[in-house]
């Protein structure tokens, strides 16, 4: 693949990009990604995690071409580094806020958004009159093809690329992986991709590397609130008809942060809120290491139902005294660690990590202290609201 433009990167330094995936790059639906923060509002609590999609996906691209050039891919790679670079390209504002609402409201995943863009309009039209074509592009995306492992599977270039690049950015040490090791360690054995036992302790680094990011970064506390306060007042947008949720995956975090600003009431209160700081307070917080099995399961059945959930929020909120959308309980998903799954080739048979790997073993055991649940209001309702919690279990029921 003939490289024609470098682009200096500072987590994989030179990254070197055809002529092709420069005109990708430079089409409107890519360059959107420039205006979505990787990791949506975590600046307001790492001030310099500043970066965006846009780079993640040149970086991932970069990791698929090393792959592809390594397993001498050289009929795919051209398709293979496609879908890397265009594997974000439907992702919404505010990280994973937009995700959320697109699913519960139109039932569709920004992946869906992604093939779409991909296969219509300039992306569809560029791909048409290269080598390859949309439609294989696609394949590898939509889990079709034999490669598709690669760009979202238990060691992927996505995630190769995302934790070393918010570990740098967030100044968070525990991101580092060994991306060199991993690479040169990964391979094909009857159709399955596998890392041999010389990348054991790599793809091991790797799962250690999200263990320890996802309570220091992806589910810190303030992140949370500040996600939580996002979604609920982007929720009263859209019942308002302020927002129209087929338009989201056009946005960026400019257009939120601008809508919000424009309106009137609670989504402009709480848009002021998150631009000055202000940020809402825990007024509950359990883990479920602290939880009973009973009040844990009912959370998970509250989680799946949105309606029950924002009966709960009001009946907090009117026990407590307190204006209806100041009192948010915060249930997050529960993390998952695909990388567990991942094959490990010792020359004979092939098995999977959580088998071979002690270390994963151990993790897995205390994976569920990861996971908790969180009640916020603002802090002049503190006093008002944090009594009321303290009998949470009675709203569950």
């Amino acid at each position: 693949m003939e490289k024609t433009t470098v682009i200096r990167d500072p987590v994989h330094k030179d990254v070197f990009l055809s002529e092709l995936e420069m005109s990708l790059v430079d089409t409107p639906v890519f360059q959107r990604l420039r205006r979505i923060k990787q990791l949506g509002v975590t600046n307001l609590v790492y001030p310099s995690a500043n970066h965006t999609r846009f780079e993640h996906s040149i970086g991932a691209a970069h990791i698929a071409g090393r792959i592809a050039e390594r397993l001498e891919l050289e009929g795919d790679c051209e398709v293979l580094r496609a879908a890397a670079l265009l594997h974000d390209l439907g992702h919404g504002p505010l990280s994973h806020t937009s995700e959320e609402l697109l699913e519960r409201y139109l039932n569709h995943s920004h992946e869906d958004i992604t093939l779409k863009l991909i296969k219509e309009g300039e992306i569809g039209d560029m791909l048409s009159r290269s080598t390859f074509s949309a439609d294989e592009v696609v394949s590898v995306l939509s889990k079709k093809s034999g490669l598709s492992g690669l760009i979202s599977g238990d060691v992927d270039v996505d995630r190769m690329d995302y934790l070393a690049r918010d570990a740098y950015h967030t100044g968070v040490a525990y991101g580092v992986i060994d991306v060199d090791r991993l690479v040169n360690t990964l391979d094909f054995v009857d159709n399955q991709l596998v890392v041999t036992t010389r990348g054991l302790r790599a793809v091991e680094g790797l799962l250690v590397a999200r263990f320890l990011m996802t309570p220091t970064v992806y589910l810190h506390r303030t992140s949370r609130i500040v996600d939580a306060m996002f979604l609920r007042a982007t929720e009263k947008a859209i019942e308002s008809g302020l927002l129209k949720l087929d338009r989201l995956y056009k946005m960026d975090d400019v257009d939120v942060h601008c809508l919000y600003r424009c309106a009137m009431g609670y989504v402009k209160d709480m848009g002021r809120r998150i631009d000055e700081r202000r940020l809402f307070k825990t007024a509950w917080h359990q883990g479920a290491d602290e939880m009973s099995e009973g009040l844990n399961t009912a959370f998970h059945r509250v989680m799946a139902d949105v309606k029950r959930w924002n009966k709960i929020e009001l009946e907090l909120a009117e026990d407590a005294g307190v204006e209806p959308g100041y009192v948010i309980l915060d249930i997050p998903p529960r993390p998952k660690y695909e990388e567990k799954n991942a094959l490990v080739f010792d020359g004979e048979k092939i098995e999977r990590l959580d088998t071979v790997s002690p270390l994963v073993k151990i993790l897995q055991k205390t994976q569920k202290a990861q996971w908790s649940v969180g009640v916020y209001t603002p802090s002049e309702h503190l006093e008002k609201v944090a009594p009321v919690c303290e009998g949470i279990e009675s709203y569950l029921l």
